[in-house]
């Protein structure tokens, strides 16, 4: 399977406006593309969605579609996040005008790296309230169903239908049954949001091509309209899965929406305690080659999925770490200080059931 990050749009109202903004709190941010701009924790948007991506091998490749006017901020990301330069896609827009759409954007990937593959599509400038859900589980929803997958969500308060794609979903089967760009009010009364989020069948690329050529204008080369086209008209299986987070900055939005997100979104995760960290480093096998000789070694190896080693990071309920301010004492003493504090740490972490020992 791959993977596409879409990032090729132009945000001139957010730009526009942090540029503009008289406070000087953002002018650090200046020309940042969005998917470039602190995200919660501090974390860049696209940081989030490549550690998604890239942390359980899941995809054999992950390409990156911008445009011209960004390109150069991409590129300095990918080298310093280990990104493969080469899997960046320039679609050779540079203004609002004369942007692709994001249909062709996607198409474009497809076409000139001969992709023949099934292809998860997000977009990796949008900021998700969940920091910890598993993709894994997206793709086996996606497998286990005979047709395309959006994910959704469901709409918070004060979120309006007429700014999403709306989905009317059968609860028995999972299956959409309706696909509505952006409904006028009282259309619908479903609440839950389509993102771009997406599984596509290799068997169903072809059709992106079918759709692109219908349309005579780039403002409706959009996925909401080519998701109304796909299930409303052509009646082909398209199935959704709910996510039990919210997704924003969707599309052209403003400083207040950035602001008012980031900060919503900040609070309701330290208002949570702790969740476990879970990480793996799976087996590598050594085909050709000695990887051990310094700068030149050269080698031929590969990873094995089924095998790793796994490591669960979970918070105390017993142990904590406090800082002792010694002002009056000297270096050498500090020093003995020091390490007696932290053989009583280890011995009172390791004695569960005896009483701790005094040490000199």
């Amino acid at each position: 399977m791959i993977c596409i990050l879409l990032m090729a749009g132009h945000g001139t109202v957010l730009e526009t406006e942090i540029k503009n903004d008289d406070t000087g709190l953002y002018s650090h941010l200046a020309a940042v593309p969005k998917a470039l701009l602190p995200g919660i924790g501090g974390k860049k948007i696209l940081d989030f969605w490549w550690e998604i991506v890239n942390m359980r091998q899941l995809f054999t490749e992950v390409y990156l579609v911008t445009n011209a006017d960004k390109y150069k901020h991409y590129e300095r990301w990918a080298t310093a996040n280990d990104f493969p330069v080469e899997n960046i896609v320039n679609d050779g827009s540079t203004t609002l005008e004369d942007q692709l759409g994001a249909v062709a954007d996607l198409e474009l990937v497809i076409r000139s790296q001969k992709l023949q593959d099934d292809i998860l599509v997000i977009a990796g400038d949008m900021m998700c309230a969940d920091q910890n859900f598993d993709i894994a589980q997206v793709i086996g929803f996606f497998k286990s169903k005979p047709g395309e997958l959006i994910i959704y969500y469901e709409l918070e308060e004060g979120e309006r239908s007429s700014s999403r794609g709306i989905v009317e979903v059968s609860p028995e089967t999972h299956r959409i049954t309706r696909f509505l760009e952006k409904p006028k009010e009282r259309l619908t009364a479903s609440r839950l949001a389509s993102v771009v989020f997406y599984c596509i069948q290799k068997n169903t690329l072809s059709c992106l091509s079918d759709f692109l050529s219908l349309q005579t204008t780039t403002t409706n080369r959009t996925f909401g309209h080519f998701w109304e086209w796909f299930i409303n008209e052509k009646h082909l299986d398209v199935f959704g899965m709910k996510l039990p987070t919210g997704f924003q900055l969707i599309g052209q939005v403003g400083l207040s929406d950035y602001t008012k997100w980031l900060t919503h979104y900040s609070t309701k995760q330290h208002g949570n305690s702790a969740k476990p960290i879970t990480c793996r480093s799976y087996a590598r096998v050594g085909l050709m080659g000695n990887p051990s000789d310094g700068f030149n070694g050269k080698t031929i190896a590969m990873t094995i999925s089924n095998f790793w080693a796994e490591v669960n990071l979970v918070e105390s309920q017993t142990l904590s770490l406090a800082v002792f301010r010694i002002c009056s004492a000297s270096a050498e003493e500090r020093d003995i200080w020091e390490v007696s504090a932290c053989c009583r740490l280890l011995v009172k972490s390791s004695t569960s059931s005896a009483p701790n020992k005094a040490l000199p």
